[in-house]
């Protein structure tokens, strides 16, 4: 099914020069992805120009559609712009969070010693690999009973699912035991954080394609990851604005500092919530018969 239609019609040595020709640009493209990721004046530049010209050719396609096309296109881009601000909260793990866990937790966890690191780097993955088969069962169990929320309401759940996770990361200044906090406060907004990841994440990869046309299909799965890339990068300039300007100052200086931006983020992330479930009916409308 993987196999390109094109392929099939070309000669055997035509298809295996072509994906050789795939292997090869792959491995030759790594070193420039590397000093993409390195130099930050080049990431700058690559996300100041990817983003404008995506959405050029974004609108170039959707204009050649007819009403129900554009209609459910339109639904499309509602949610990559949503999704951006979602993994801009939601990717603290990779950059403040793991700061936070390393200067400002201690490491027990229910009587067992472990690095808090450990538990920012694997609590998310381990939560997902247990809750995915619950959520999806309880899915399939709410839409048998014509109960199942639509994917906007189940966006709009995600964010708050959100913002009551930074709620908890925010508490942790009331958990301060010495110079430290709970690491199980810390893994319990983990396990909040990681419901609202799967009522947003599976749903939005499925609508890519059911809202897109075929020839789409492949263009809006790279949207929708574009959109993952632009919420890590704000994800940096967020946890940046929360760090300590002093970088040797003290661990108590470092928790008022970055609960201070934890806050904040649940507010923004309550709101985006809140604006998605009232638009939800309007969007829905876009969607047309997609469910």
């Amino acid at each position: 099914i993987g196999i390109s239609p094109k392929i099939a019609k070309f000669s055997e040595q035509k298809a295996r020069t072509i994906r050789f020709a795939v292997y090869a640009g792959s491995l030759l493209v790594i070193p420039l992805i590397l000093i993409l990721v390195s130099t930050p004046q080049y990431t700058d530049l690559f996300m100041y120009t990817v983003g404008p010209i995506a959405l050029i050719y974004f609108f170039y396609e959707l204009f050649k559609l007819d009403n129900t096309g554009k209609s459910k296109l339109l639904a499309a881009l509602v949610f990559i712009a949503f999704s951006i601000f979602f993994w801009a909260f939601f990717e603290q793990s990779g950059g403040s969070l793991s700061l936070f866990a390393k200067n400002n937790l201690n490491n027990d966890f229910l009587g067992i010693k472990i690095d808090p690191n450990v538990v920012n780097n694997s609590s998310n993955s381990l939560f997902v690999i247990l809750f995915s088969p619950v959520i999806g069962l309880l899915f399939l169990w709410m839409a048998r009973k014509r109960i199942e929320p639509n994917s906007v309401v189940k966006f709009g759940l995600a964010f708050l699912f959100l913002a009551l996770s930074f709620y908890v990361f925010y508490s942790l200044r009331f958990y301060i035991s010495g110079d430290k906090s709970s690491l199980v406060v810390f893994t319990f907004a983990y396990l909040i954080i990681t419901f609202g990841e799967l009522f947003l994440s599976p749903i939005g990869l499925s609508l890519m394609t059911k809202l897109s046309p075929k020839h789409l299909h492949g263009a809006m799965m790279g949207l929708w990851f574009l959109a993952s890339a632009y919420g890590q990068y704000a994800a940096g300039i967020f946890g940046a604005g929360m760090a300590s300007a002093d970088e040797n100052a003290t661990a108590a200086v470092k928790m008022q500092s970055y609960t201070d931006g934890y806050h904040q983020l649940a507010i923004y992330a309550l709101i985006a919530g809140v604006v998605l479930l009232a638009i939800s009916p309007l969007v829905r409308k876009l969607m047309r018969e997609v469910k």
